[in-house]
This record gives C-alpha cells, structure tokens and sequence, in this order.
C-alpha cells in the first residue's frame, strides 16, 4: 500500500472484503464520490466477489486478504460477520491500509483495544459505520441542540421496532441468533451510538430482557429489551422490540426549554417549546405548528422519492442519505486530515455500553463460536 504522501494528487483506491448484502450499499455510497476508485473486492467465496466485481465494475477480485492488502488498495471496508470484524481489521491495518468497519466495531471490548493497538502500531485510521448518526432527521436535532433551542438537553428516549426478515422466516443460523446477546450487538448500535453522541459516554446501565423464545436452532432468543442509562451528560431510554410487523424507528429528547420528537423512518423533526401566549393559545398554536411542519416534511419527503424513483435525481431516502453522508465524511476525515467522523473511541465506547446491558440483563450470553476469516 503507498504511504499518505504518494497518495496525494491521485485517487484513493478502495477495496470491499466481504461480498455480502452490506456491500451494495457501501459500492452506491462510494460510488459518487470525488478522488475514490473502487479497486477490489474480496471474499472467501471467491465466485461471490467476482460477482460483485461483474455487477459494479470493479477490476480486481480476490478471496485472501493478504492478496487484497497487497494489490496496492489504500482504504478497505470491512464488511465480514461480525465475530470476524477485529480479525479482519488488523489483517487490513497490518497490510498498510485505513480501515472503515461496518457496525457493530467488533464483538468484544477486548478485540476493539486490539483493533486500536493494531491502528496505532501500524500508523492507520479506523472508523466504525454508525450510519445512524449521521440520518438526515437526527442531523437536524443535532442542530437544534447546538442552536440551544432546547436549552440544556437532559434525556434521550430511542423506541425501535425492527421486523426481522431472517426471524420470521426460520433462517436462525444467522450470527445475531447464535447466542441470546447478539442481538444487542447487531442492533444496538444503531440507537446507542445515537445515544452516545447526544448524551455523552454511558456510565450506568439497567436492562431487561423479556420475550424469551427458542429458535429453531436450539438457541434461546429474547424479542424485547428495555434499557435506562446514566449518561455523561444526562439520562437515556432506549426500547428494542424483534419481530413485530410494525418497523418503527423514534427518538424523542427533552431540554429545559424545549422537546424534539424525530421520526427516523418517515424523516420528520417535531419541536415544541415555550411561548409568550397563553395556555389555551399555546395550545392550539403547537397544535397548528406541529400539523403544518408534519405536511410540509411529508410533502418534501414524497417530492423526494418521486424524483428518485424516476430517476431525475439521486435517491433521497434517509437511509440512503445517512449512509452516504457518514461514507463521505470518512473519506474527507482521510482527504483533508479531518477528525474521523465515527472513530474508534466512539465503536469501543458502544460495545462496551452493549456488554453492560447483556450482563445487566441477566440473559446468559454463550461463547462466541468461532469462526474462522478469509485466508490470510
């Protein structure tokens, strides 16, 4: 791999390990930007990378690592499971490369200290994909927060309903299903992370964990999870519920001065704050407000999707836009020597927040099975 300085005035070579469903999203995230060359791709399986190579034009493929690190790429996405991810990376930063891993950073809080050894040994950046916090409505309560709109903000409340394809459909050989605790730690950064940046580092936590089923695999599953937290800055709740045919993405924050009700999914922001009128006034101004700023985000939101879906200009979902934003800023963290927009202080910091609440919880998390990486 060429050092920082040969890489100047050049494009930034990129390669994707692990050839999975991630990995489309990422290539479309990538794709757009200025300066970056999709170089490689790299999977065990390699008639599955040289199928995405196929989809997407990417000219090299490769199934070991050490081959990908090899070929000259200065960046690579780390898209493997899971349990693979600190593996992965180290392999990666050890070939020379900066390293962006999907969520969550790694299994263990012990293998993101290794992770950021290995970053620091081999004078490489590593970032964590929480694409989350980068979402255009949750962007839009952080500038509320900054503008103090809200006065001081005290508590964070996340509500997350997530349907689970691979749980309904009997497909429990899924990592997240292996033992009762993965599930925390495929879900929960996207809440957590969100958590963290509004409310600061997690200091205490109480969990439950209800809804207790057997998979068909054997392992024991858990479909809700209800967690308080004591943060730097203030409190949090966060609600996680599998399974239920509803998808529901929330977060609703309190200030002195003011609460911000965001709806991840339909991106719409609601504020309500004080006013100089009466209450019965008060009442039915907030009422009118709310209605006319709900109709106005709904109205911009379908305008949006109508011209992507026709094609008149890029896709302008949130999801899209969150995941493009937080690839981009990535990329100008290693272009313009910006801070990293989600980096390993931060990945560290949400698995050790996902540790206390499976221990809390009670829930007997199994060994991690082992899983064995690309050949190296």
């Amino acid at each position: 791999m060429a050092s920082e300085a040969e890489t100047a005035g050049r494009r930034t070579r990129v390669g994707i390990l692990g050839a999975g469903f991630i990995s489309d999203f990422h290539i479309r995230a990538l794709k757009p930007l200025a300066g970056v060359q999709l170089a490689a791709v790299c999977d065990v399986d390699l008639a599955r990378a040289q199928e995405l190579g196929r989809k997407w034009g990417i000219p090299d493929t490769f199934e070991r690592i050490d081959d990908l690190t090899a070929s000259g790429v200065d960046v690579v996405h780390v898209l493997v499971p899971p349990a693979l991810h600190a593996q992965a990376a180290i392999a990666c930063l050890r070939g020379g490369c900066h390293v962006l891993v999907e969520k969550p950073m790694a299994t263990t809080v012990a293998e993101c200290r290794e992770m950021e050894a290995a970053a620091a040994r081999y004078g490489r950046k590593l970032a964590v994909n929480h694409n989350l916090t980068f979402d255009p409505a949750f962007l839009r309560l952080v500038s509320e927060v900054r503008d103090r709109r809200l006065g001081a903000l005290e508590h964070v409340t996340t509500c997350i309903n997530v349907p689970l394809r691979q749980l309904t459909a009997g497909q429990h050989d899924h990592w997240m299903f292996r033992s009762p605790g993965n599930i925390i730690l495929e879900q929960g950064p996207h809440p957590l992370s969100q958590i963290q940046y509004l409310m600061g580092a997690v200091g205490r936590v109480q969990a439950m964990a209800t809804g207790e089923v057997t998979l068909r695999s054997g392992s024991r599953f858990y479909d809700t999870w209800q967690i308080s937290l004591e943060c730097e800055r203030g409190t949090a709740q966060c609600f996680l519920s599998f399974g239920r045919d509803q998808m529901e993405s929330s977060l609703y924050a309190v200030g002195q001065d003011g609460t911000v009700w965001v709806d991840l999914r339909r991106n719409v922001v609601l504020f309500s704050g004080k006013t100089r009128f009466l209450d019965p006034i008060d009442k039915a101004h907030h009422a009118l407000s709310q209605a006319r700023s709900q109709a106005s985000q709904g109205l911009r939101n379908l305008s949006g999707y109508a011209c992507g879906f026709l094609k008149i200009r890029p896709p302008s979902d949130s999801f899209t836009l969150g995941f493009s934003a937080g690839i981009r800023a990535f990329y100008d963290s290693l272009h313009r020597g910006l801070p990293l927009p989600e980096g390993m202080g931060q990945g560290r910091s949400v698995i050790e927040t996902c540790e206390l609440i499976v221990a809390q919880s009670g829930v007997h998390q199994a060994a991690q099975e082992v899983m064995h990486a690309p050949a190296q």
